[in-house]
């Protein structure tokens, strides 16, 4: 299997030549003007791209794999946060479980959603944290010992690779969805022709790839409740984008699917405070994995499973570049001079207060 590819950077004009040096090796390989990047920094090179539920998690389902415990962890999540929540959210009321979830994550609660951001300077300022605003406890100077690194991210590609893996990649994938529906198997080969034929009615709008493939789950259950009482109907007569369907059944209802055969999927959401709109924040979204053979044999040998990150899964690979920062005190040096603070990252009083002490 392939890995991903690492780059190296001491500076922050080092980190800008290489973002530009993968955006050329994008614009050469897929023909395009301007590649789209999501970033993601993280203050240890070896934080592995798993969300946080997942990380050290079990996975144990039912007999018919239709729920498992983590299914049930991220039930018990939700109950939570929203009871102890439901007045806090002042702005807009999260409409459905996924969008609830963009918040839990902003605020610390373990989801199946990953952070990314579209800004570089931005990740830059969540990897270099520990170096823009220094404190003397013992948790920033373990950070300070550490080699944080920038992930790359190519999301419309990736979400291409999620649309072809259900007309390429097996019945199973679209015949899991419609179990109980009429005339299931010629319905199941009628949308894999569908995905298969009409890329561009369904998923790619060829000129306008400043929205292409960029799904938000929020916006898509507010679609699929406009065809409650009929949905049946409207998925048989094709009224209804198959490819987004496929979407909320496996990552916002959360369908288990065979580890390998579908990645995480790119989503953008609703903002929900002014700190997520001013970190610019997006998301991946991993469906509900069921271990593969060789992680068994992991849990035999090792008695926990590996991570299921997207480092290392086949899918995900060709879209993910990682850059280590090598002198991160000179490039956060080098990212405040630009104006880089912690109050851009966190909006409130108290980091306000921590960049003017800290000569900001």
């Amino acid at each position: 299997m392939k890995k991903v590819e690492i780059r190296y950077a001491e500076s922050l004009s080092e980190v800008y030549g290489q973002v530009e040096e993968i955006a050329e090796k994008v614009r050469n390989k897929n023909g395009v003007k301007r590649p789209l990047f999501w970033f993601r920094g993280v203050s240890n090179t070896n934080h592995n791209l798993e969300p946080n539920i997942f990380r050290g998690a079990d996975y144990i389902f039912n007999e018919k794999k239709t729920y498992s415990n983590n299914h049930l962890r991220e039930d018990y999540r939700f109950q939570s946060f929203m009871s102890r929540n439901f007045d806090n959210v002042t702005e807009r009321l999260p409409q459905s479980v996924i969008e609830w979830q963009e918040i839990m994550q902003h605020h610390f609660t373990k989801t199946r959603l990953m952070d990314w951001s579209e800004s570089l300077t931005v990740s830059l300022g969540f990897a270099l944290d520990a170096f823009i605003t220094p404190d003397q406890n013992m948790e920033t100077k373990r950070k300070q010992t550490l080699t944080p690194a920038l992930w790359i991210l190519q999301p419309f590609d990736l979400n291409m690779e999620v649309y072809r893996s259900f007309y390429k990649g097996g019945r199973f994938l679209v015949s899991n969805v419609f179990d109980d529906f009429p005339g299931k198997s010629d319905f199941v080969e009628d949308i894999r022709k569908e995905l298969g034929n009409n890329e561009r009615i369904y998923v790619n709008l060829d000129k306008e790839r400043n929205m292409n493939v960029l799904v938000s789950l929020s916006a898509l259950e507010h679609l699929r409740n406009s065809y409650r009482g009929r949905e049946t109907e409207a998925i048989k007569n094709f009224e209804i984008n198959p490819f987004f369907y496929l979407l909320l059944r496996y990552y916002s209802d959360g369908i288990p699917v065979d580890l390998g055969q579908l990645p995480p999927l790119a989503i953008i959401h609703p903002y929900h405070s002014q700190r997520i709109k001013m970190q610019r924040g997006v998301f991946t979204v991993f469906p509900y994995y069921i271990p593969d053979k060789e992680m068994k044999d992991i849990k035999k040998l090792l008695g926990k499973y590996p991570p299921i990150a997207m480092e290392y899964m086949e899918k995900c690979i060709p879209y993910l570049y990682k850059i280590q920062i090598t002198d991160p005190q000179r490039v956060a040096e080098e990212l405040i001079i630009t104006g880089a603070k912690r109050g851009g990252l966190y909006p409130d009083m108290e980091n306000i207060s921590k960049d003017i002490e800290s000569g900001g």
